[in-house]
């Protein structure tokens, strides 16, 4: 495990073995916020130690709280979890998340759930607003309840950050992206209009005087229509002029 500062308020605890990531969010003065749980070693515990003092992990589903009491005990932190995960807490969790439920004046915690299933996101107010997804899968059905969220970062546990297109991102995992307005022209948008490339096609008409014809060759049509008569009748007058001979005698 490694940790690398991605901002100058946020951390990444990357494992490269797993492609598994935790965030944190540094704070002097209320204490580091954790996002997720890591999986703990003494290693992982001196890692956080050294971005600062923290005071809260937050859990973001079931299975990464199986966990979360060694770091409360190893770093006597506070544990934030939504309801539904605190039965994998030993010992319970510290806070006990709602679905909407604001962690901090700069962190929000919410709940997504998708056919029983659920997990928890932390929205982060930083400069154009960083979302962290912990597990979640941007392109699942559980994922399209975050397009109302306005954010331009995200950062999840299996994917490197995206910073500045994060929104954009979940609306291309989510096919949402704005298509735009077809146009019944011959005269079409380029190049995201393609449906319509027929149209423009079957109105296109040969035009000599800009384009020649095929059997005019590459030589006479860069001179233009009106000298290909006058050109080709030159070129075969010089082709016929009398050559000398070399004498082979």
């Amino acid at each position: 495990m490694d940790i690398q500062q991605l901002r100058s308020s946020i951390f990444e605890l990357y494992e490269p073995l797993e492609n598994d990531r935790q965030y944190i969010v540094f704070d002097a003065a209320r204490g580091n916020l954790i996002v997720d749980v890591p999986r703990y070693s003494e290693r992982a515990v001196r890692l956080i130690r050294g971005t600062g003092p923290a005071s809260l992990i937050v859990v973001t589903n079931a299975v990464r709280a199986r966990e979360a009491a060694k770091f409360r005990e190893a770093l006597g932190i506070q544990i934030a979890a939504h309801a539904d995960d605190a039965a994998a807490i030993e010992g319970g969790p510290d806070i006990e998340l709602g679905d909407d439920a604001p962690l901090r004046p700069d962190a929000r915690a919410i709940r997504v759930r998708h056919d029983g299933e659920g997990a928890t996101v932390v929205l982060l107010r930083k400069p154009g607003n960083v979302l962290v997804v912990g597990d979640l899968d941007l392109a699942s059905p559980a994922g399209r309840s975050l397009i109302p969220l306005e954010f331009s970062a995200v950062l999840s546990a299996q994917r490197p950050p995206t910073w500045n297109a994060g929104k954009d991102t979940l609306l291309a995992l989510q096919r949402e992206l704005p298509k735009p307005r077809k146009r019944f022209s011959i005269l079409l948008d380029a190049p995201w209009d393609r449906a319509y490339k027929g149209r423009l096609e079957d109105k296109m008409t040969h035009f000599d005087p800009i384009v020649p014809r095929e059997e005019t060759v590459g030589r006479e049509a860069a001179m233009g229509t009106e000298t290909l008569v006058v050109s080709d009748t030159t070129r075969r007058k010089m082709e016929r002029a009398p050559r000398p001979v070399r004498d082979e005698s």
